[in-house]
């Protein structure tokens, strides 16, 4: 059985401080990012709602950091370690989380969409009604992660790793699942309208390609 994870959001939220240094030490970033006209400081010590849109974040340390609602579109996270973080309600849209470690973060309603998240780990994240329409999650790492009510129209999971996870209502139409495994998986109320199914694990052990091309009747 599934166990869902409770986001328990602080009642007071302070400014993150990384060892005194900031931002800058944590990335080696002291240049600004930019989105449009805007320009951002990308060196700044990070904080729940802090603009960092566009800016070079390559493997940056952000574990456990506090950014509910940051702005990150557009931002440069590959390979960065978000291991715990909380970005409840976070602008990612078309941000690069290439290889990033994403595992046990929060991501409560995050909006990332069209967002890059090949060989991503996202081992247990909570992405509860979060917005991952268009999102490339090529060979992505997301067991046991919860997926309730998430948006993942159009989504590309292709070779990802779903074992156990919990999509329960989740929006799937469109999306590929070429190679993707679902084993375990909790699909209960899902949307799976126009799904690509090809040698996918079903999450009742079996393989698509030898259940008529689909695992629409082999979700349990």
């Amino acid at each position: 059985m599934l166990t869902k994870k409770i986001l328990v959001i602080p009642a007071v939220v302070g400014v993150l401080a990384l060892g005194g240094a900031g931002l800058a030490a944590a990335t080696g970033t002291t240049g600004a990012g930019s989105t449009g006209n805007a320009i951002y400081n990308c060196s700044a010590t990070p904080y729940p709602g802090i603009d960092l849109a566009g800016c070079g974040l390559k493997n940056a340390h952000l574990a456990d950091a506090h950014l509910l609602g940051a702005n990150l579109t557009g931002a440069n996270l590959t390979g960065a370690n978000l291991t715990g973080a909380n970005l409840y309600g976070a602008h990612l849209i078309g941000a690069n989380l290439t290889a990033a470690h994403v595992d046990d973060a929060h991501l409560y309603g995050a909006d990332l969409t069209a967002a890059s998240l090949a060989d991503a780990y996202l081992v247990d994240a909570y992405l509860a009604d979060a917005n991952l329409n268009y999102a490339y999650l090529y060979n992505a790492d997301l067991t046991g992660a919860n997926l309730t009510g998430a948006f993942l129209g159009g989504a590309n999971l292709n070779d990802a790793d779903l074992a156990g996870a919990d999509l329960t209502g989740a929006l799937l139409n469109v999306a590929n699942l070429t190679g993707a495994n679902l084993n375990d998986a909790d699909l209960a109320g899902a949307h799976l309208t126009g799904v690509s199914w090809s040698n996918t694990t079903c999450p009742a052990d079996t393989n698509s390609d030898n259940d008529g091309g689909t695992c629409s009747g082999h979700l349990s």
